[in-house]
């Protein structure tokens, strides 16, 4: 579970085991009855002495939110490259954490340039991933994504959308990118767990084409969802 490897790799020690804290999710949703959302899961090292150091006395604090399910994009997205960056192989970038200055920077710019999503780059120069989403690229026929050691945050939707591909039977490669090559590649999309597969039609002013695996797995990212949703009543 990421969640728990991430607050393991930063040396914060979970309140309450993993069973325990689904159930809260749980409860939450049927106190709401509001299945068709988002939960956030958010914990912090807790109270602690002024400065950087850590004592291991801080007491966690976890906090479970519930939000409503934005809304699905009405056509392809546009998304251009930012100033945000992250470096090469950062161990930090793996975690999903509340140090988001990076992601808003991008959003924020792309915004100003009147566009849905900002790239945020590595310090080579290669495209990582949107300010809130997974990229992905169909490039020759085959499906591909930016590796994790290029600064990617090692998103669950990306990771489902990993395993779909090879279900119908066809081939990924981790590969690095910049905004040329997305330009001339087959079709382009993005992945985040709040709005699933959503594709891109337009990458730094170039117009995208699209291509029949896109459809494909959005067919059987839906599909997956619903077996999960099936189980869960």
């Amino acid at each position: 579970m990421r969640f728990t490897d991430g607050a393991e790799s930063i040396g914060i020690a979970l309140p309450q085991t993993t069973e325990s804290l689904l159930g809260n999710v749980r409860e939450l949703i049927c106190r709401n009855d509001g299945p068709e959302c988002i939960v956030r899961i958010a914990l912090s090292r807790g109270i602690g002495e002024r400065g950087y150091g850590v004592t291991g006395e801080e007491q966690p604090t976890l906090l479970i939110t519930q939000h409503p399910l934005p809304p699905t994009p009405a056509k392809p997205l546009s998304l251009v490259s930012t100033s945000a960056r992250v470096a090469v192989d950062d161990p930090l970038a793996k975690l999903k954490s509340a140090n988001k200055l990076g992601s808003i920077l991008a959003k924020r710019e792309a915004t100003a340039q009147g566009a849905d999503n900002g790239f945020i780059l590595n310090s080579d120069g290669n495209i990582t991933e949107a300010s809130s989403a997974n990229l992905f690229w169909v490039e020759d026929g085959t499906l591909r994504t930016p590796p994790v050691s290029d600064g990617v945050l090692p998103g669950i939707t990306r990771r489902l959308v990993i395993g779909l591909v090879s279900a119908i039977g066809q081939a990924i490669r981790e590969e690095s990118t910049d905004s040329d090559r997305l330009q001339q590649a087959d079709a382009v999309f993005v992945t985040s767990a709040a709005t699933g597969i959503v594709a891109v039609g337009q990458v730094d002013g170039a117009a995208l084409g699209a291509h029949p695996l896109v459809g494909q797995l959005q067919d059987a990212y839906d599909a997956e969802l619903a077996r999960h949703a099936a189980v869960g009543e």
